[in-house]
């Protein structure tokens, strides 16, 4: 059969007949090609290349030996004796760098000296190793690690092994070497599992020196993967006062299906002699997910934080991520949609406890119906005018929600009494109804939004209250009796943008924009609901209430209220010449981020009509400045003994009024420009995933120390000034203040060494509240980081020694002191 080899360096074409080849060859070099057609022999010099169209083979010298089938690569020196153009082969996705590579064609096995391979983030290199015609490689001393580096900071050197691509590695006995330096610890053998197989494993645990319960090691697990969607690992913690802990934990997924996880598990607490107290505890962890392409109609989600005894300061974790977390919310949810209609429907299921009130508040379920705005005389109504757009544009909106809902004392979860738990559900229904719409007025500069919402409560229960001659006290009785409250609520707001521009002298011709945002409303709800009565028979005083104060939709009496409102929101913008904007020619400044003043006036109110004046201010004047500032104006008068706010004007006595309360924050961040844009871009990255990651980030902060931020300073400066409405005595404060300083900032002292702080400094007394160190040490392949809290009610500290790849996640070494001892 006639095989065409292609010289690609000269311009004609050199053909050779050999039957035992059965597909073309093509070749080229850059220095010099040499055939020997007597030895079937072809030498490519220089940037040799060999291509069958399934193997891919480039080399300093390439020989191509037509008698044997073979091609052998190898190297070549520059003229400084360094080996350049090592040999690399490919073969569909697997790829290979060796110091030499000899490969038949005919029996598809090669001979590979000095090989070096790289999946993802493993890196393997072989001294001698032969690759089999099923792609399979056997070698002897080898070199795994994650580094990669060409002399690794660590690795572990494998005496013989055979890899099967995207299955596994089996070694025969493995060291661990630190740096060229072989160490104590190994195994006798190891199997390494690739990228398309998961395999069955140890994973270390942690090892804990001191806590309230003793010394031992926590999460010492097995990772069992049962197939491609299920992977199981349990869990065991173990501590020498005989506490104990056992969790499993279940990941599972199904691609454009769902992804979840399932954490279940049980601690048993003893603090030993002399109380030998034991406590149990059960958690639970539920998080799934489903994917939107999995079913257009149905949706099933769950977020489950459960915890047995309502107790969140008792955990065999030292530093317990959980400690200071007083809330832990559990939520199952089935929505249903109806695509092309504005309806959805949903019931949920929910757990509530909070361990500061010791009550869990248990939801079974909630039913709820929503329709999102829709526009009933759109499709009638085309015409453009004022008045047609009102019509054009209404549209109404509707929810409704029933509840089933018992609140009640954790004790009862923990002793079992279910039946009490059942007797304390109330249940009712909530519907609200909200008619919008939007006009332009005066072609197009006022924009008015008149709406109207009404709503009804329906419950189940109510309470009747009595007067107590014994206890001189008032008595409430919850009984079994259906009641509706009302709700009316009518709306309408006027709104314009007024722009105005101010022009400078000045070689820049700078110009300052002002846009003004003024808005009024008018607000009016109607008393619609009865008040029950209850009498003092002492004092003979008549009291009125509503008897779904403590109802599962609560409502009060209220009263008739008919408010204005009104305000008005500033904002500055400075715009000027510039060379660099070559879009525009003009560079803009943000003056003032936004200036508002908010309030209200409220006609059906006996006294004390007008409300407090809200004022609010943000500007950035700078790129590493930003303050925050807000007040509140009382405009009435006060008592100067006792600082306590009266029913008439303050300007009635000469006065503008009482700031009762002023917040200001100052934010000043210093670094380089580079380092800015950096800081930018991780702090986006942090605030997408902090949230769910939260309590992972506090305990692992060097994950959060970028060291291509050679410095950075940040600043935070906290003033609060509040009126001292309660004044014991006339030399008692007019105002109360609380001034706080928190620094944030870290600084790299070497390539490798990174220390950063948070300090908290209460300037009223002078003192550190809090402070937190974190040293950390960049290894390349491992991270090292030291985290104290030496001040504060928290104090603990943590040294973690960890590799930084997802191989070796589990790798890890961590000294733990816990932050308080119960």
């Amino acid at each position: 059969m006639s095989v065409s080899f292609v010289n690609y360096s000269q311009s004609d074409t050199v053909f050779v007949n050999d039957n035992d080849l059965d597909r073309p060859i093509s070749y080229s070099a850059k220095d010099s090609i040499f055939m020997d057609v007597d030895k079937k022999q072809v030498h490519l010099f220089g940037e040799a290349q060999v291509d069958d169209g399934e193997i891919n083979m480039k080399a300093g010298y390439i020989l191509i030996d037509l008698g044997k089938k073979e091609v052998f690569a190898t190297y070549r020196y520059d003229k400084d004796s360094n080996r350049i153009e090592l040999p690399v082969f490919k073969d569909g996705n697997e790829e290979m760098t060796a110091a030499s590579i000899r490969y038949n064609f005919g029996t598809e096995k090669g001979y590979i000296e000095e090989l070096a391979v790289r999946q993802d983030e493993m890196y393997l290199y072989m001294e001698t190793a032969k690759r089999h015609k099923n792609e399979e490689i056997h070698f002897k001393k080898g070199r795994f690690t994650t580094c990669d580096l060409p002399d690794p900071h660590y690795h572990f050197q494998l005496s013989k092994a055979i890899m099967i691509p995207d299955k596994r590695i089996v070694t025969g006995p493995l060291n661990l070497y630190i740096k060229g330096v072989p160490t104590p610890l190994g195994l006798p053998f190891a199997v390494i599992p690739q990228q398309k197989e998961r395999t069955h494993g140890i994973l270390f645990p942690e090892l804990v020196p001191i806590s309230q319960y003793g010394f031992g090691f926590q999460n010492l697990g097995y990772y069992i993967p049962v197939n491609d969607r299920i992977a199981i690992t349990p869990y065991v913690s173990l501590l020498s006062r005989g506490s104990w802990g056992a969790r499993t934990n279940v990941q599972y997924a199904k691609i454009y299906g769902y992804t979840g996880n399932l954490d279940v598990g049980m601690q048993q607490f003893r603090l030993g002699f002399p109380t030998d107290e034991v406590n149990n505890k059960i958690s639970v962890s539920w998080i799934h997910r489903q994917d939107a392409k999995a079913n257009p109609y149905w949706n099933f989600s769950s977020n489950v934080n459960f915890i047995s005894d309502n107790q969140s300061k008792n955990n065999l974790d030292p530093l317990n991520p959980d400690y200071f977390n007083n809330t832990f919310n559990s939520d199952l949810n089935v929505n249903r949609n109806f695509p092309g209609k504005p309806v959805t429907m949903g019931m949920k299921i929910s757990v509530r406890q909070n361990s500061l009130s010791k009550n869990i508040a248990l939801v079974s379920p909630v039913l709820n119906v929503n329709v999102s705005r829709f526009f009933p005389f759109k499709k009638w109504i085309k015409g453009t005018g004022e008045f047609s757009q009102i019509f054009s544009r209404l549209g109404i909106t509707y929810s409704m929600e029933g509840r089933n809902q018992s609140t009640f004392g954790d004790s009862l979860l923990t002793e079992g009494d279910f039946n009490s738990i059942g007797q304390q559900f109330m249940n009712g229904f909530n519907q609200q109804m909200t008619i919008q719409t939007t006009a332009s007025l005066f072609k197009g500069k006022i924009k008015f939004t008149p709406s109207l919402s009404y709503g009804n409560k329906i419950n189940f229960q109510q309470i009747e209250k009595s007067y107590d001659l014994v206890s001189n006290s008032f008595i409430s009785d919850t009984i079994s009796k259906a009641g509706m409250a009302h709700n009316l609520s009518m709306n309408a707001q006027l709104t314009t943008v007024v722009y105005s521009y101010y022009k400078f002298v000045g070689k820049k011709k700078p110009i300052l924009r002002h846009l003004l945002t003024p808005s009024v409303g008018i607000r009016y709800t109607p008393q619609l609901n009865n008040i029950d009565s209850v009498t003092n028979t002492l004092s003979n005083i008549t009291y009125g209430y509503s008897p779904f104060e403590r109802s599962v939709y609560s409502s009060t009496s209220g009263k008739t209220s008919g408010l204005l409102t009104f305000g008005v929101n500033n904002t500055f913008e400075l715009k000027r010449k510039s060379d660099k904007d070559t879009v525009t020619g003009f560079a803009k400044t943000r003056i003032i981020d936004a200036l508002s003043i908010t309030g209200s006036y409220d006609f059906m109110k006996d006294s004390m009509r007008l409300s407090d004046f809200n004022f609010s201010l943000r500007i950035a004047p700078l790129p590493f400045l930003n303050i925050v500032a807000n007040a509140t104006l009382s405009p009435y008068n006060w008592i100067d003994s006792t600082g306590k706010t009266t029913s008439t004007y303050a300007l009635s006595n000469g006065r503008a009024g009482r700031f009762t309360n002023t917040n200001i924050t100052t934010t000043l961040t210093l670094t380089s420009k580079e380092s800015r844009e950096k800081l930018s871009t991780t702090q986006n990255a942090i605030n997408q995933n902090w949230n769910s990651d939260y309590n992972y980030y506090a305990l692992h902060p060097e994950y959060l120390i970028n060291f291509e931020i050679p410095w950075k300073a940040s600043f935070s400066h906290v003033y609060s000034i509040d009126a001292n409405q309660q004044k014991a005595g006339i030399d008692d404060k007019d105002f109360n203040q609380i001034q706080t300083v928190v620094f944030n900032g870290d600084v790299s002292f070497t390539k490798r060494w990174k220390i950063a702080t948070i300090l908290n400094l209460d300037l009223q007394r002078f003192a550190i509240t809090n402070t937190r160190l974190v040293l950390s040490r960049d290894m390349h392949c491992w991270a090292m980081s030291f985290n104290w809290t030496p001040i504060g009610f928290n104090k603990s500290f943590m040294l973690s020694i960890r590799n930084t790849s997802s191989i070796f996640n589990s790798a890890k070494f961590d000294i733990k002191k816990p932050p308080l001892f119960l």
